[in-house]
């Protein structure tokens, strides 16, 4: 496992500007886009309940160890009640961002990034990630947790916890590297990951370096005027 492979317990109207819109039936997404270490054209958006036999083929192109870090648990497949729980999101409490091959209606899902608000702490939302083998180790991990890292101020989230199971090495040591803290450590490890506008704050360390840069570039894409205005000043 790459240590942007897996992190994740979770079955867990935004304020910014969109730049880019892909259609879908009745309504516009908003979407970014990128390029993978390996080259290969990406395309994020928020999941919509249209994805959901998306979200159930990729699910069949995990291995079982990326199964198990995902879910902490050995699932053979995912239910219909599980496949509308992780499609049929609010963007507010539980958001969903899905990585593509294109923007085509049979695209390839590559991965999805997700955070659920906690009902006991509002500011707070545990988030997941999720990478098919395929395409592990070309940054597209750290791309979705750079999504939800830009997209939890402006729904008043401050911290992203990850809950990682006790033998994802890879993961837990890249969290440490972001700046996330170690809060609890039983069965599994749960990391808060504070959230800021101010990235001066994340670490000074290579990890934390691109991780900056992606959320930047994340910035800029959802709020171009945002990051005129930063240019200028």
């Amino acid at each position: 496992m790459t240590r942007e492979g897996y992190a994740g317990r979770a079955l867990p109207s935004t304020r910014y500007v969109i730049p880019h819109h892909v259609a879908m039936p009745g309504r516009r997404l908003p979407t970014l886009r990128f390029t993978l270490g390996d080259g290969r054209s990406v395309l994020l958006r928020p999941i919509v309940p249209e994805d959901r036999q998306r979200l159930a083929e990729g699910f069949e192109h995990l291995s079982e160890t990326s199964r198990y870090y995902r879910f902490i648990s050995a699932l053979s497949r995912l239910s219909e009640a599980q496949l509308d729980y992780l499609t049929d999101v609010d963007g507010v409490d539980h958001v969903a961002w899905g990585a593509l091959a294109d923007e085509s209606e049979a695209a390839e899902g590559l991965g999805v990034g997700r955070f659920l608000r906690l009902p006991e702490a509002p500011h707070v939302a545990e988030f997941s990630l999720t990478v098919l083998d395929a395409v592990q180790g070309q940054g597209l991990g750290s791309l979705l947790l750079a999504v939800l890292y830009a997209v939890a101020p402006t729904l008043d989230v401050g911290v992203l916890r990850g809950v990682v199971a006790r033998d994802n090495e890879r993961m837990a040591g890249w969290l440490r590297r972001l700046g996330a803290e170690l809060v609890e450590r039983g069965s599994e490890l749960v990391f808060d990951l504070p959230v800021t506008s101010d990235l001066c704050s994340l670490p000074d360390s290579p990890s934390a370096d691109t991780f900056r840069a992606l959320v930047e570039q994340v910035r800029a894409q959802l709020d171009p005027g945002r990051a005129q205005v930063q240019k200028d000043a």
